[in-house]
């Protein structure tokens, strides 16, 4: 279990969303990871993913945050929905009212998800938030009603990216597979640990759920292996390495 400690304050986790500033190597990493995950979902017809990670703290909403970002700068269509109903904080790190969301349209509070999703966040680039937190999430994600929006929405956003709770805490990114195209892993190298992701990937396996692929996240690669290192100002190393291969 991670400890506090590990989970930084939301307001650092701003600082490593995509903007104008961000390092040119960061946005390149970035951009070699869209374009593995637009030649792995070419056959797809529903270009739907889940993003999650094997443990807490180790990046997966600012890493789905961004890889959202990166799609819509191709001008795709894109929506971000923050599926993680026990600990949400696309919201927060996006500064987004969080009074209705994900929650309120699977627990039927809301019956038109159009008037809760954030349009226009970034360019091409729509936010569902998780909304208020309800007592059974893993059942609402479960549910039809979690069936029909998948379906909506795909038919309406070119892709879309899905944040849910880590997959070795809670199963609510399993419960998904067979909706989406697959899911992708963040690992943070020094944290996470190996029998960690045989784990997850033995509980995809066991539910027919498909990997797309790793999100390689504070490690310390030569730019020549396809990696990225850098250091922001206050001393937090943050590095990402999109690798396309099953992980040993």
């Amino acid at each position: 279990m991670a400890k506090k400690s590990d989970r930084l304050p939301i307001s650092q986790s701003r600082k490593f969303i995509l903007s104008d500033d961000t390092q040119f190597a960061i946005k390149e990493a970035y951009k070699a990871a869209r374009t593995n995950l637009v030649f792995s979902l070419a056959e797809d017809e529903r270009k739907i993913v889940v993003i999650t990670s094997c443990s807490p703290s180790e990046g997966k909403s600012t890493n789905c945050l961004n890889m959202a970002i990166t799609m819509s700068e191709t001008g795709a269509d894109v929506l971000l929905i923050d599926a993680d109903m026990r600990k949400p904080v696309q919201h927060s790190l996006l500064r987004l009212d969080n009074k209705t969301g994900l929650s309120s349209v699977l627990g039927g509070i809301v019956r038109d998800v159009s008037k809760v999703i954030n349009r226009g966040v970034r360019s091409h680039l729509d936010i569902l938030t998780a909304g208020p937190i309800p007592p059974n999430p893993a059942e609402l994600l479960q549910g039809s009603k979690m069936e029909q929006l998948i379906e909506l929405v795909g038919e309406h956003y070119d892709y879309v990216f899905i944040d849910t709770p880590p997959i070795n805490v809670v199963t609510d990114a399993l419960l998904l597979n067979g909706r989406t195209a697959g899911i992708i892993f963040v690992v943070k190298e020094g944290h996470t640990r190996h029998e960690e992701i045989r784990e997850s990937l033995e509980k995809t396996r066991m539910t027919n759920g498909r990997v797309l692929g790793f999100i390689k996240a504070n490690c310390a690669a030569k730019s020549s292996g396809g990696g990225y290192k850098y250091n922001y100002k206050y001393k937090y190393k943050y590095n990402y390495n999109y690798k396309y291969q099953e992980y040993k």
